[in-house]
Formats: C-alpha cells, structure tokens, sequence
C-alpha cells in the first residue's frame, strides 16, 4: 500500500515517527514508479531493436536463395554447403529474433490477435504440415486424428503453438525410434489439444519452469536446433490470450504430453498486457 499515508496532527514522538513513515511510503512510492516507467522504456527499446534486426536479414536469405538457384551462375558442391549454411543460419537467427519480439510483444501488451470462427482442424493440419518432411527424414510418424470444429481463435497464432509444440516433439525423439501424436477432445465448454510424442521426456524438476522465459531443458539440443528457449512462454502466452489453459505431463524416457484448450466461446477482447512467469 505504498504511497499511503498516516493522518496524525501532534509533533510527540508518535508524531515524528507517522511523519517519518509518510515520507517512507512517498519515496517508496516514486521509486517503485520510476522501476516501472523504466521496465516499459526497456521493454519497448528491446522491442523495436528486435525488430530492426530482422531487416538485414531479408537480403541474406533472399540472395542465398537466389545463388543456389543458380540463376548467377553454376556453384560446386562445396560452395552450395556453404551457402546452404549461411540461409539456415539466417533462418534461425529470424526465428530467434521474432521470438524475442514476441516475447517483448506479450509483455507490453501489443501482441495482436486476429480471432475469427474457422476450422481448427485447418489450422492444425497447416503446422503439420511444415514438418511432414523433417519427420519423414527421420522416420518419425506423425499422427493426427481431428475432428473438424469451427472455433474463435487466431489460426496463425494457434499454428504458431502447434508448430512450437511439434518442433520441441521432433527435438525430444530420436530419429527411427518414436511417433508424434496430436488429438483432440471436444468437450462441453471447450476443446482439449494434445501433443504427444515418445521421446525421451522431462523431469519433474524441469516441468514447473517448462513455461518461463529463456528456460532450455537440455542446452545443447536447444543450441543444435536454433532454440531461443522463448517458445514454450510464448505459447503460454498466446492461450492466455485466447482464455485458455495449457499444460504438460511427461515422465523421463517414455514421452511427453502437452495440451492446451481453447473455450468455445472465447472473448474476443485482448487481455493487455499479458505478463509472462
């Protein structure tokens, strides 16, 4: 109750000490309010620095696509790993940038939710489908079995979760080993999602801090994939958005679940600012 004061009119030592206290609670006050202001300064520069960033990076991806190609000429076997290279570590210098604007979107509040009834069976099959060929390299199978049930949601930003949800599954499983299944539950008031996958699981140790920001399970497959350990918070924060729960179960060596809802009849107004734990 910082900022409140005593109401005492004698200049006795009781009176000393409610003046002291007033003072106290005002400095208090101001100090917790100039923490605040400069949080949000900070929050926005490290937003709009993010975003800058990404602009350089167009042209690189642009021109490695282009040079292999080869629309500018013949490139030997060497020179198209090297380029090869260079796109895919573009690729996952973007995809660390935009988690980290939005990540900084979520905590300001600015994170945009386009929320319209449509398919979610059409919003789930389009992540899938990103990693049909990931997963048919590996040999790992993807299984879907989903009703197809018009929904409020914001189907780029439902992707978003799945897509995060089946990345980390693809992570987690050893190539030839294992499957990926997702499901749904149509419930009464809401939808239940799940992710499930056979890989090698989380601790109980690691789960309670699965949904923070920057936290990595296992570092070194993070760093292989490109992982910013903003996702899983940034999931969190998308359902949070859309008034719903998410989750996960999972046991060492035997698998993963998580699962997410999205209620049927979901508000349409956007919680702001949506803060992530």
């Amino acid at each position: 109750m910082y900022g409140q004061k005593i109401t005492y009119s004698g200049d006795d030592e009781v009176g000393q000490l409610a003046a002291n206290f007033n003072i106290m609670s005002e400095t208090i006050k101001e100090k917790e309010e100039e923490a605040r202001k400069t949080d949000i300064a900070k929050d926005e520069f490290l937003a709009m620095i993010t975003h800058e960033l990404k602009t350089p990076l167009v042209p690189i991806q642009g021109y490695s696509d282009i040079l292999l190609s080869e629309h500018l000429g013949k490139l030997t076997v060497k020179q198209k790993e090297r380029i090869n290279i260079i796109k895919s570590s573009s690729e996952a210098l973007l995809s660390i940038i935009s988690d980290l604007l939005d990540a900084q979107k979520l905590e300001l509040g600015q994170l945009r939710m386009k929320k319209e009834v449509c398919s979610i069976k059409k919003t789930i099959d389009n992540a899938i489908e990103i990693f049909l060929p990931e997963a048919s390299k590996k040999n790992i199978e993807i299984i879907s079995n989903i009703t197809d049930i018009q929904i409020s949601h914001d189907s780029e930003r439902i992707k978003q979760v799945i897509t995060n949800l089946i990345k980390n599954s693809l992570i987690a499983i050893q190539a030839d080993s294992g499957s990926i299944e997702i499901k749904l539950v149509n419930l009464q008031n809401e939808i239940k999602i799940t992710v499930k996958d056979t890989g090698i699981g989380i601790t109980q140790e690691n789960i309670s801090n699965l949904f923070k920001k920057f936290f990595q399970v296992d570092a070194t497959l993070t760093r292989e994939s490109g992982g910013s350990g903003l996702g899983l918070a940034i999931c969190k924060g998308i359902i949070d958005n859309h008034e719903g729960t998410i989750g996960v179960e999972s046991t060492s060596n035997l698998g993963t679940v998580f699962s997410f809802t999205l209620p049927k009849e979901a508000s349409d107004e956007p919680k702001s600012p949506i803060g992530i734990t």
